[in-house]
């Protein structure tokens, strides 16, 4: 969440919002996704809040929200988000008689934070896993 300074000590917050680096949306990289593989990306960067990066979730339910109809559709933009390093996921998904947990995700060039009683599989990291050099390929 990002902080503007106001008169004096006092700080007001600022809206939210996902900010995409140039570089990273016109890298071939990118491009090479398809559009709900880039649809995908965004809902999960707009669930980013600055302190929440392992603990993004994309579910059928919030997919078609999202206007992706098929679950097919979404775990196919998912495969093709992890091949690209795009994101990584921090838990996996469970389902059984006992309770349901959906998979979680991180978006790969922020660290990951830490995120208590969520269970995750990765541990939170002090620097990002990829870099945006890395994500786009640039020299």
């Amino acid at each position: 969440m990002a902080v503007r300074k106001t008169k004096g000590n006092m700080k007001a917050k600022a809206k939210p919002f996902a900010m995409v680096l140039w570089t990273m949306g016109q890298s071939a990289p990118y491009r090479s996704l398809s559009f709900v593989a880039r649809c995908v990306l965004m809902e999960l960067h707009m669930q980013y809040n600055g302190n929440n990066n392992g603990n993004l979730a994309a579910t059928r339910t919030m997919a078609k929200e999202w206007g992706v109809s098929s679950p097919n559709i979404l775990q196919k933009a998912l495969a093709d988000l992890l091949t690209g390093g795009w994101i990584i996921q921090t838990r996996s998904s469970l389902f059984s008689r006992h309770g349901s947990r959906c998979a979680l995700y991180a978006l790969s060039w922020y660290a990951i934070d830490e995120c208590p009683g969520k269970d995750l599989e990765v541990s939170w990291t002090h620097a990002p896993p990829k870099t945006v050099r890395e994500l786009t390929n640039s020299n």
